[in-house]
């Protein structure tokens, strides 16, 4: 049997307490199987599927029938289904049910939900914003009070699963309104009320974070005297990381990454620790940030800003010549930053310009020279050590005060950039070893390689490319496929397609390698500011540096993985979405104004209905229906890959084509494309009953039909 599946247990399931559920199985194979808890999730189109707590279990599909009590996100319970024959074969190591049927929900993701009031004779009800969520949400208050808010943005509570019966659907009171649905300005604000997540923070948080008293510490080592610096984007307001870097007499480097000590001004279950466990992590939208910490901390008391004495947490390691990276000691250190360069002036630097005056010093000068040479050292040494070697480029949205979108730009990944990325992993992989090396319980970040469907997905896709070369297997065949199409019009796509066959990074309480960054152990230590695990891991490396036992049990490392990776994919799908509100918008403007293309766009890939195209300079994903490439049939090859007409015309994944926008949904976020050399149809009058003679014959009543209708 499978070792996920041996670990459920339908009694500690049971024992969750209140919740709702689905009506019992008859179905004696379902009865006899453990109970799984885990995330409901559903996708645009309304399916619906279960996402299990242990990351080793596979997904498995709903019946959407059957989970109109569970909102995307909660977490729910649910029960494998096998067939009678599989049945007979419970326990065989090869069984992995596909399926399951809905129980119950334990818990609800979501506090409240935004959307437009609607009412109705006889009672009110929420058209969601969340186009994810496919009902409407019942009020529990009276139509008549809420008359003067029709087609208002509003917020509603949630009402709690204990007061709902058994497998009700979800219901909620009205709170406040938000205003008017169609505001730019709100696009933001609703998003946040969607996921109950504010810019604010409770009163005794706040007070307990505008007089923080560091833990004393007599071991801290002074290094203000020592060449020290931040390098961050240019509009950053806190800097949690600081390094330094020198060569050392017989060749290699002496390099140390400085972390703001939050650890020392954080004390745990404190009412500032409570309230970033809780949100986990920053969130960083289009045009705002969310921070985890009161800003007192984040931008004035732990941030490293120049010329100012801060502590923080070191950590030290000698890069050798041929990138090897040999770990330092680590310890706990009062630093003064000599400046704060930002990404754009050290780029500028290694390009041939000066510093700027308040850094041009031959010690800031020989400390970048140093780093320079140690971060492109270690670079080549981690490809080479299995590493991948790809990204997609991340996309920007400037946006005016009232949350218009005004453009939209690829953000690069200049040198300056990877030089304090190669910094960071190697301090992050020095804290795990050294945790690892103690036996440490910790919150590891692992990224499991590719499972035998991801693998078997990617070669079919790169055969459909035309990508030469034998089927892919390990990170070094990834590699040598990114640099095949290196310098090719298959780049872009072929590195969408080898990112989206990977599995997701999450915190985990189990050590194992991560597969993107080839580290055969590794966690996050050096952003102790915006990512709570890494707050926790500083915890963890204090008690080992003093000798004391680890300050969490493994139990407790357990939760707050899960909990962490839940926070930080709800972070990072909330960034997407608002990205995308302001993608959408930008469009609908720009269509507005009579501007609807064409721009160029890469078939990402191909449905039953027609293309998915991407526009190359936003990433704004559309439908090309078939309806809209002329009066030819098209046949989607079974591989789906392929698109042909009964005329011979092809449709490939990969090809390029321009695009113009025929219509935007805004409410479901969708955008549909056409030809520009085939002009999209006019939408069809509807259809008139003939008129028809009167008659003073009786027409014969018609004989019941015995079909039944549903």
């Amino acid at each position: 049997m499978k070792k996920w599946l041996k670990r459920s247990s339908r009694k500690s399931s049971a024992a969750s307490g209140n919740a709702a559920s689905a009506p019992a199985s008859s179905d004696p194979v379902a009865d006899a199987l453990p109970l799984l808890a885990g995330t409901f999730r559903v996708r645009f189109n309304g399916a619906c599927w279960f996402q299990p707590d242990d990351p080793s279990a596979p997904t498995l599909t709903l019946d959407p029938a059957e989970c109109a009590a569970a909102l995307p996100g909660d977490r729910i319970e649910v029960v494998p289904l096998l067939s009678a024959a599989s049945a007979r074969l419970f326990g065989a190591p090869d069984v992995r049910p596909e399926k399951a049927r809905f129980r119950r929900v334990l818990s609800r993701r979501r506090t409240q939900i935004v959307g437009t009031l609607r009412l109705s004779p006889h009672y009110a009800y929420l058209v969601p914003r969340d186009p994810l969520l496919r009902q409407n949400i019942r009020l529990t208050d009276s139509p008549s009070a809420l008359a003067d808010r029709q087609g208002q943005l509003v917020v509603a509570r949630l009402v709690p699963l204990a007061d709902l019966p058994a497998g009700a659907p979800p219901a909620a009171d009205f709170h406040r309104v938000l205003g008017d649905p169609d505001s730019p300005s709100l696009d933001i604000p609703a998003l946040l009320a969607d996921h109950a997540l504010s810019p604010d923070f409770p009163s005794p948080v706040l007070a307990a974070a505008r007089a923080p008293s560091p833990t004393p510490d007599p071991a801290r080592r002074d290094l203000r005297s020592e060449c020290i610096l931040t390098i961050d984007p240019h509009d950053a307001r806190d800097y949690d990381d600081a390094v330094s870097a020198a060569p050392l007499p017989n060749g290699g480097w002496r390099v140390a990454v400085h972390i703001a000590d939050v650890a020392a001004f954080v004390p745990p279950n404190s009412p500032v620790d409570l309230e970033a466990r809780r949100r986990g992590n920053t969130t960083y939208l289009v045009d705002r940030t969310i921070r985890m910490l009161p800003e007192d901390l984040t931008v004035r008391v732990c941030s490293l800003q120049p010329h100012e004495d801060h502590l923080a947490h070191t950590v030290e390691f000698t890069v050798a010549a041929d990138g090897s990276v040999t770990p330092g000691p680590t310890y706990r250190s009062l630093i003064r930053s000599r400046a704060c360069l930002s990404y754009d002036e050290v780029q500028a630097h290694f390009d041939g310009a000066p510093l700027p005056a308040r850094a041009d010093t031959p010690d800031l000068r020989a400390a970048l020279s140093a780093l320079r040479a140690a971060s492109a050292a270690m670079r080549r040494r981690r490809f080479l050590d299995g590493a991948l070697d790809f990204a997609l480029p991340e996309v920007h949205c400037t946006v005016d005060p009232d949350g218009n979108p005004l453009s939209f730009e690829k953000r690069q990944a200049p040198e300056a950039y990877a030089l304090i990325e190669e910094c960071m992993l190697a301090a992050n992989r020095a804290v795990a070893q050294k945790l690892d090396a103690a036996s440490f319980p910790a919150p590891w970040r692992v990224h499991p390689q590719p499972e035998l469907d991801q693998w078997t997905r990617m070669a079919a896709e790169l055969r459909a490319l035309g990508v030469p070369g034998p089927a892919p297997a390990t990170s070094e065949d990834l590699n040598r496929i990114a640099r095949t199409v290196a310098d090719s019009p298959l780049r872009y796509i072929v590195t969408l397609t080898l990112l989206r066959n990977l599995q997701r990074a999450v915190y985990s309480p189990s050590a194992a390698p991560h597969f993107g960054l080839g580290f055969r152990r590794y966690l996050h230590f050096t952003s102790p500011i915006r990512r709570y695990p890494d707050l926790v891991a500083h915890r963890l490396l204090t008690a080992l540096e003093d000798g004391l036992p680890p300050p969490l049990p493994a139990s407790d490392i357990a939760e707050l993985a899960r909990h962490c990776s839940a926070t930080e994919k709800e972070s990072a799908d909330m960034e997407a979405e608002s990205l995308l509100l302001k993608r959408i918008r930008y469009y609908s403007n720009l269509l507005a104004r009579g501007e609807n293309g064409p721009w160029p766009g890469t078939i990402i890939a191909l449905n039953p209905k027609g293309l998915l195209v991407e526009l190359v300079d936003t990433l704004q994903t559309g439908l090309l229906p078939y309806s809209a490439l002329g009066r030819e049939r098209f046949t989607l090859a079974p591989d789906d890959y392929v698109a042909t007409s009964t005329r011979g015309s092809q449709y490939r994944l990969g090809q390029t084509v321009d695009v113009s926008i025929a219509s935007i949904d805004e409410k479901n976020r969708r955008l549909d494309f056409y030809l520009p050399s085939i002009p999209p149809r006019p939408p069809r009058p509807p259809k008139k009953s003939p008129a028809k003679p009167a008659s003073s014959k009786k027409r014969p009543a018609r004989k019941p039909s015995r079909k039944r209708r549903h």
